[in-house]
């Protein structure tokens, strides 16, 4: 493939990003194509992991039976196998024996994603690159320059935005100073966050989701001085798995709930209808993951954002559920005072001389009430407005007009398949996404069961349009001799 240009080298796809989406494109190309040149960039160096199987800690459990975690669509039991054929990494991590249902640690579904992509690479064609994207500029060509810091450049037939989950977005207050603050941590899974966290003195977690768990986990045997505070505005906290008996689907594709109030109708009356029958409501839940993002496709926007509004909370604490050793442990805090969970909305986080002033309004007594602690640390989930984003990348694109947010603001707006449209509606030809950015279009779409389809689905995308391309090149030049012989 001709680069276009002397100082930057030619692929046929650059994957930006190396977490389980963009690492994942990257096995199945790989082993799907005879001939193909990937190179896959990360700027933080770990290839694989991302940021949600990056953590060392190995209290930090999936959500999701070890069974049902397997990285491809056609197997998944793939990665349940993989812990069973390899005892030595079980042991290191202080797991003794695996069974389908068991909550494995997420350090060790990073080993296994590392591994796919050793095993995939290995013939030569994949190129990982330690370094951070700053710009993806189409050229005249079709191709796309894809420039990064400190780097030398790429030109690539196709490029994948597997972009991942960005750092929490600041919660709306009326005293803004707490953006100056040390004390005030935005990156819960860092080891300097840790390391200041288990100081002595009181802590305060902003939500109360599968984030705000994990770093329950880490603080458990972290912290032995001091309250950890949690406040969340609704105060749920995500549901246990369990074991349950399968539910019959009771959604048809020609019928599926025109509105958000009627879902919910639908649903608690299946729910109190299977629990009669002595089947849990976990099954029911289940029951409607083949149908989500098509009921989510088919509701107009004001209907979205009419469950954002007043659903959304409810639903994901029923259905991103945790492993319920890792309530057990939020249970432990609490009964022994170590830990305190609040309901309300924070107006303001002030500093002062050894701690931060936090005032929130109680949403149990409609009281304003004041917490002193020492550390606020932000787990209210990842920032999904792409406007709000400082990222390099994300700007340049935002420039350019090749990006722009979906109509909710909660990532991209996406074509059927992952395609980006551009600031025209225009769909942006070999410019692919896959995962969060397509929570506007899909809403589910940041799980391992979705992400593993979107990535295979992806991958034999654009390898079709590789081959098509390359046989119309042939074409091209048979005709061209042909012509050429008849001079």
């Amino acid at each position: 493939m001709d680069s276009g240009s002397p100082d930057a080298s030619a692929v046929d796809v650059a994957i930006i990003g190396a977490g389980f989406c963009g690492s994942m494109v990257a096995v199945n190309l790989l082993r799907k194509a005879k001939e193909i040149e990937v190179a896959l960039i990360e700027r933080s160096g770990s290839f694989a992991r991302g940021l949600a199987y990056g953590t060392t800690d190995r209290s930090h459990l999936l959500n999701v039976p070890a069974a049902k975690m397997g990285a491809f669509p056609d197997d998944h039991e793939h990665f349940y196998r993989w812990a069973r054929e390899n005892p030595e990494e079980l042991k290191r991590q202080g797991v003794n024996a695996v069974e389908p249902h068991s909550f494995l640690p997420r350090v060790l579904y990073g080993r296994y994603l590392a591994g796919l992509l050793d095993q995939s690479g290995a013939g030569g064609s994949l190129r990982r690159i330690t370094a951070e994207a700053i710009d993806v500029a189409p050229q005249a060509n079709g191709r796309f320059r894809v420039k990064l810091r400190n780097a030398p450049g790429l030109i690539a037939q196709h490029v994948v935005l597997a972009l991942g989950n960005f750092p929490p977005g600041d919660p709306k207050l009326r005293d803004q100073r707490y953006h100056r603050v040390e004390r005030y941590l935005v990156n819960p899974w860092s080891e300097e966050t840790r390391k200041k966290l288990a100081e002595a003195g009181d802590v305060l977690i902003l939500g109360s989701g599968l984030t705000g768990l994990d770093l329950l986990l880490s603080l458990a045997t972290l912290k032995s001085q001091g309250t950890i505070h949690v406040l969340s505005r609704r105060g749920l906290f995500p549901k246990p798995h369990r074991t349950v008996k399968p539910f019959a689907s009771f959604l048809d594709q020609k019928s599926l709930p025109r509105t958000a109030r009627q879902a919910c109708r639908l649903i608690r009356a299946q729910v109190k209808q299977a629990e009669a029958g002595g089947i849990d409501w976990r099954a029911v839940i289940d029951s409607i993951r083949p149908y989500s993002q098509q009921i989510w496709r088919q509701w107009p926007t004001e209907e979205r954002r009419r469950f954002l509004r007043h659903l959304k909370a409810f639903w994901e604490s029923h259905r991103h559920r945790a492993a319920p050793e890792v309530l057990e442990v939020k249970s432990q805090l609490e009964e022994a005072g170590r830990l305190r969970c609040h309901r309300g909305r924070i107006f303001s986080i002030a500093p002062e001389k050894e701690f931060l002033s936090v005032q929130f309004r109680d949403s149990n007594d409609h009281s304003d009430r004041v917490l002193r602690v020492g550390y606020v640390v932000n787990c209210t989930g990842p920032e999904c407005n792409y406007h709000k984003l400082t990222d390099p990348l994300v700007v340049q694109l935002f420039s350019r007009g090749i990006i722009v947010p979906d109509p909710l603001f909660l990532g991209l707006d996406v074509g059927l398949g992952g395609t980006i449209l551009n600031l025209q509606g225009e769909r942006v030809t070999h410019l692919h996404t896959l995962g969060s950015p397509q929570k506007g279009i899909l809403f589910e779409t940041t799980a391992v069961p979705e992400l593993r389809e979107q990535a295979a689905e992806l991958a034999n995308r654009i390898l079709y349009q590789l081959e098509h391309r390359q046989n119309s090149q042939k074409l091209d030049q048979s005709e061209h001799a042909a012509v050429a012989f008849q001079i």
